[in-house]
């Protein structure tokens, strides 16, 4: 199997995530301003969701096709190739991580707060649970103003660190599930044999 193509494919999935997240995330703001923070909770499930469904039954289906490429031409054991895979988007997360927190220390004279959330849509809703956006009133228009990257809670640095990890955690998982042929809905009904 080539696994420089399994790891392009990776980053086109997030790209099929970013997308996903869009469509979802469009109409974010609208029900956030009239239901509030129960919307994030909502939007934060659809999106991140989205994200695990899609990279789940991608790892799932390279799983299983490397699981018989295997078994018929190199007897070896890739089941941890899913963490390489889901290292991908990790790493390409964590690279927008860095550099927020670079404008949040003010490391770099730039507020990375908005692009942030537009480059990380699928966590958008989440994020907004610890730096929602201000509500300002300019030349008497209502206006919803993103919070800048130095304003934000150590809470919300956290948080925003700890999100990638879903990429990661989908990934492996998917991948071992599937390399290792594992029937999910058996296991759930009748336990560990």
């Amino acid at each position: 199997m080539k696994k420089p193509v399994i790891l392009f494919k990776s980053v086109l999935y997030l790209i099929l995530c970013w997308l996903s997240s869009f469509v979802i995330t469009m109409f974010f703001q609208t029900f956030y301003e009239m239901l509030g923070i129960i919307m994030c909770f909502a939007f934060g499930l659809c999106s991140v969701g989205a994200c695990i469904c899609l990279y789940g039954d991608f790892t799932l289906k390279q799983g299983r096709k490397m699981s018989v490429y295997d078994e018929r031409h190199t007897k070896e054991d890739n089941s941890r190739f899913g963490l390489v895979i889901g290292a991908v988007p990790t790493a390409i997360n964590y690279i927008f991580v860095l550099v927020l927190y670079l404008s949040s220390f003010e490391i770099i004279k730039f507020d990375f707060y908005p692009y942030y959330k537009t480059l990380t849509l699928y966590f958008v809703p989440l994020t907004y649970l610890f730096a929602p956006n201000k509500v300002e009133v300019i030349n008497d228009v209502t206006m919803s103003v993103s919070a800048h990257a130095w304003e934000l809670s150590p809470l919300a640095l956290i948080v925003i660190t700890v999100l990638p990890l879903v990429f990661l955690v989908t990934c492996w998982l998917g991948f071992r599930i599937g390399y290792k042929h594992i029937d999910v809905k058996e296991r759930i009904i009748y336990g560990r044999k």
